[in-house]
């Protein structure tokens, strides 16, 4: 006689999926979705959400600013609480930027090209100046750990005045076409390597024998298909020619296609949608400029049609797409008080009907960097700032608006003799740059104005190649008022407006000019002027550019009063154009040594920036008494100069300031000046702290990737490391900074997900890429690590983190995956569920609420005391662990098992039992409580008048639900629970919380502790 056994399994467990699913104790859950743990051995159903007004376009990241439920895409869009509707608050562009050094040495490189091969290698041609002789090269990296492939290798026979290369992937080749000198006569030739063994390479071999170069390369080529269609300047004045080569490196032949007119510029491009070849060239004997377009079989399809009159160029490039070729050219110019060039970048565009359509003036004060390349159906060029102090690349937009900046007073100006490709693969750019290094920082002399101006001292330039991602989210922390958001630039939005933080550019290059007459000035005077941009947001705060060059003027020995004439450049690049720039101007004098603001009527009249012109002047005529009392300069005192922030991999706050991972150096932290109320955040590249790849013994630990405040520490993240440091910060001249050293608190994991990070009472929980897959891992407050998230790790290691938020009012941690999953973790019972039916993309905290964004624009927002997510009602299930009295091989007889519930709206179970560790389930039975009590004189969910005294509470069943479910196979090493709530729309009343469940009561009795094994599977005797 078998002794019967009552073994009573209540909920207070969650997941585990890490133990082997056979030998889970009983009490875990082998599946849990959509249960919560807010009393000790019971399980209830979590909230649904609610649907919130969808996003009119589309979004990738959800915040919150102000309080104002915020999402970012190409705009950012905010929820009007009132009307439940998204107001438009300006353009965005999410991007992640990265470089790497390609070639730096002793020697100066002032051109560069590339291309990327499908294998991951890049090919970088370049011109490398010695003293008075020039050297064409190449060489061949790996894309990813920058590692050379082929050493900087000369380019064979190029002719050493115009060889100037250019280079492309076609096939399994880097084509670098290039001129040579063969007797007396210039040939357009090509030498090829391959991109599967880089030290195997053919040629050189002849495109043209009859080729005309110039002073720029003229010469272009752009891919289409199979095959390099290359367009040059014949010689003889024979115009322009075209040829392809093929991806076997033949060469077809070529073709005359204007023998009109000679070109000194050539750019070439393919347009993928209507197969065309555009040609767009310039004449620097007439200075007019042209378009042509042939089929790939080099026929004519449009003939040489002017788009350009009689206008100086530097640089030209081109981009097809669908018939229309859009050429961008940078005109000559310089500002007319002085000779610093200032060229500014036009637009024409040409359809194939030879409908042309001019922009002049795109976007003034630079010039173009690179070829247009489009990602997606959008055009993007990099454009060159030159300046003496703060040499600089811009991305931009067609349409002339940054979205990216590079170099900030290390770029190598404007580019020559012809622009660099952008390799364009999905949605990632890439193209190469001029990077100088700083040996000596600008001088400025702010406050001994007296001295001499000293610019920057530079290292030889050398050769970076940039990445531009579109396909990256942003990241944002609010402070100062502001939503400071991570991109190419870090944006600032103030909830009125989208801008740049601060400045791109401080005014340049000032003139000054004394004049006798016009005011009331001592001209026997010398004086001093600074001018700083200004600009107030929507929160009023006052943000105040770097200070210019001081530019001093007198005396001229004359004893009568005079004026001085100024020429202030303008910003022409902002985004702050809604609400102009004011432009501030501060004099310093010879009578009077401090720096006061001056020009008449600044106060109600000030001088407003014009994006549309270069400079402006002004006339300072007030004497050192009217100008006495006036706002000083900020820098007065030592205070530090602000500038704008860099682009920002990751952004966090820590000791009231905005820190920020530099996009460009990985391995240096940017931070602001302490924030207080009613300032903005303001950077300083005085202000950073290096983090040295290698920390301690343990070796390199890689870039910087994510940093993270918690109590007094700022936690430093890397891919395979964690550290800290602690303290506070320098004041506003930037002494009596007190912040520690990075300090290692472990080099065997780190994270590279910040949206991952979250703190909770007991630390940070964060997502560790492991070779095993992703990880929830937690650091706790004490430093110690631990992996928190080892019961959900099959969940975990094929998906990404999109977000983690910790929901106030509960226990619970949230963290919504790429697979579609939220994980819950309830730190107060330690224990880890699922919600399904919560698929986000990204999730904040609204009104004190989980609030999520879908893939398909729509929001949704925890509901208290409602189970519906939108129209779906929430529904709860849970597998158990594999349940036996014998052990894991032992023999039981399993008689029934009772299940414990509270009744608290009309719901059905489906309940399936599997058996001796088969996951199939044999067993299955629908149960439909009867404790369904509707209101007396009502009716039943069956439609049928209720009896009296049948409802509750007049003797009706109450809540309490209790199953008993019999074994359909009594004898068996294991059997395992499944149950499903189910909702039916006959009930007639929307889904509700349905049930709690306390936990199951097994009736069993143990048979022996082994069970017999068919003679097929027993070995040995």
């Amino acid at each position: 006689m078998l002794q019967k056994q009552s073994i009573n399994i209540n909920f207070a467990q969650g997941l585990d999926t890490k133990t082997d699913p056979w030998q889970v104790v009983a009490g875990k859950f082998l599946a849990l979705e959509n249960s919560i743990f807010l009393k000790g051995g019971l399980l209830q159903k979590r909230n649904g959400y609610k649907a919130l007004a969808a996003l009119p376009s589309v979004a990738s990241y959800l915040t919150t600013f102000s309080n104002a439920l915020t999402a970012i895409g190409s705009t950012i869009q905010a929820l009007s609480s009132g009307t439940n509707t998204w107001v438009n608050r300006g353009n965005i562009q999410p991007l992640n930027v990265a470089t790497q050094s390609l070639i730096k040495n002793n020697l100066n490189q002032n051109y560069a090209d590339v291309s990327i091969s499908d294998t991951g290698l890049v090919c970088t041609v370049y011109a490398e100046v010695n003293g008075a002789t020039t050297a064409y090269k190449y060489v061949v990296a790996d894309s990813i750990s920058g590692q050379n492939i082929v050493q900087p290798t000369a380019i064979p026979s190029a002719a050493a005045t115009y060889g100037t290369p250019r280079v492309f992937a076609l096939g399994n080749y880097f084509i670098i076409l290039y001129a040579r000198l063969i007797s007396a006569s210039y040939h357009l030739s090509f030498y090829a390597i391959s991109t599967v063994n880089p030290s195997s390479t053919s040629g050189p071999t002849d495109i043209s024998t009859s080729y005309a170069p110039g002073a720029n390369i003229a010469f272009d080529a752009a891919v289409l298909n199979t095959a390099l269609y290359v367009a040059w300047n014949g010689a003889s004045a024979s115009g322009i020619k075209l040829a392809y080569v093929n991806s076997n490196l033949a060469i077809s032949g070529s073709v005359s296609r204007d023998a009109t007119h000679t070109a000194t510029k050539v750019t070439v491009s393919a347009d993928p949608i209507n197969q065309h070849i555009w040609v767009s060239y310039w004449s620097s004997a007439t200075n007019n400029g042209f378009n042509l377009m042939v089929d790939p079989q080099l026929n004519a399809q449009l003939a040489a049609t002017q788009i350009i009159t009689s206008t100086v160029i530097a640089n030209l490039g081109n981009s097809a797409r669908a018939g229309v070729n859009r050429t961008f050219y940078e005109v000559v110019n310089t500002y007319s008080y002085n000779s610093l060039p200032t060229n500014y970048v036009s637009l024409v565009t040409c359809t194939e009907a030879a409908v042309i359509t001019t922009t002049s003036s795109l976007v003034r004060s630079v010039g173009l960097a690179s070829k247009p390349f489009y990602i997606g159906s959008s055009l993007y060029f990099l454009a060159a700032y030159q300046s003496q102090y703060q040499p600089t690349y811009f991305l931009m937009t067609a349409a002339g608006q940054v979205i990216a900046q590079l170099a900030y007073q290390n770029g190598g100006g404007y580019v020559s003799p012809t622009l660099p490709n952008v390799v364009v693969n999905g949605q990632v750019a890439q193209t190469v740059y001029l990077y100088k290094d700083v040996i000596t920082a600008v001088n400025k002399n702010t406050n001994v104005p007296t001295g001499s101006q000293v610019a920057g001292i530079y290292s030889q330039t050398g050769i970076n190649l940039a990445a531009f991602d579109f396909s990256a989210n942003p990241i944002s922390t609010e402070i100062g008022a502001n939503l400071n958001i991570t991109g190419g630039i870090t944006w600032a939005y103030d909830g009125y407006s989208v801008t740049e933080q601060n400045f791109f550019l401080y005014p340049d290059a000032v003139g000054a000019t004394l004049l006798t007459t016009g005011g009331s000035m001592h001209t026997n005077a010398t004086y001093f002027y600074q001018v700083v941009y200004e600009w107030t947001d929507n929160q009023g705060n006052i943000f105040r550019s770097a200070p210019s060059v001081p530019v001093s003027v007198g005396p001229n020995g004359n004893t009568n009063n005079g004026s001085v004439q100024l020429n202030i450049p303008t910003l022409r690049l902002t985004y702050k154009t809604a609400n102009p720039v004011k432009i501030t101007v501060y004099r310093w004098s010879s009578e009077q040594s401090s720096y006061y603001q001056t020009i008449a009527n600044y106060l109600t009249a000030p001088t407003l920036n014009n994006t549309a012109i270069d400079f402006i002047p002004v006339t300072d005529t007030l004497d050192n008494a009217t100008i006495l009392g006036n706002n000083l300069l900020y820098t007065t005192g030592g205070v530090v100069e602000n500038v704008g922030a860099p682009s920002f991999s990751n952004l966090f706050l820590f000791d009231d300031r905005l820190w920020g991972i530099s996009s460009e150096d990985p391995n240096l932290l940017w931070y602001s000046k302490q924030v207080i109320e009613a300032t903005p955040v303001e950077m300083s590249d005085l202000f950073t702290m290096y983090v040295a790849p290698s920390l301690g013994a343990q070796g390199p630990s890689g870039n910087l990737t994510c940093g993270f405040p918690m109590d007094d520490k700022a936690i430093l993240f890397k891919k395979a490391s964690i550290s800290y440091f602690n303290g506070t910060g320098p004041d506003n001249t930037g002494a009596n900074s007190q912040y520690s050293q990075p300090i290692l608190v472990t080099s065997t994991l780190g994270c590279s997900n910040a949206k991952s990070i979250v703190f909770m009472p007991n630390g940070l929980m964060f997502e560790f890429a492991s070779e095993a897959g992703n990880q929830i891992w937690l650091l706790g407050r004490d430093l110690s690590t631990s992996y928190i998230g080892a019961p959900v790790e099959s969940l975990t290691q094929n998906a990404t983190i999109q977000s983690a938020v910790n929901i106030p009012g509960t226990n619970q941690v949230r963290f919504t995956l790429s697979s579609g999953i939220t994980l819950m973790y309830d730190y107060y019972y330690q224990q880890w569920g699922t919600f399904t039916g919560v698929p986000a993309i990204s999730g904040t905290l609204y009104q004190g609420l989980h609030t999520y964004l879908n893939s398909n624009g729509l929001i949704y927002q925890e509901n208290p005391g409602v189970y519906l997510d939108g129209t779906e009602p929430v529904l709860m299930r849970f597998t158990t662990s594999w349940l036996n009295l014998a052990g894991i091989q032992g023999y039981q007889r399993a008689y029934f098992f009772y299940l414990l519930g509270k009744y608290i709206s009309p719901h059905k179970l489906y309940c399936t039992v599997a058996f001796d560790f088969n996951p199939s389930a044999t067993q299955a039975s629908l149960i439909t409580p009867t404790n369904f009590a509707p209101t007396y004189g009502g009716t039943a969910a069956n439609g049928q008048q209720t009896v009296y005294g049948q409802d509750s509470p007049y003797g009706g069943p109450g809540n309490v639900e209790n199953w008993r479910v019999f074994l359909s196979q009594q004898r068996c090493s294991a059997f395992q629970v499944s149950v499903s709530e189910i909702y039916d729309p006959s009930f007639g009343i929307p889904a509700g919380a349905g049930l709690t469940l306390s936990g199951i009561n097994l009736v069993l009795a143990a048979k022996k502790n082994f069970r017999t094994i068919a003679a097929a599977n027993s070995i040995g005797g």
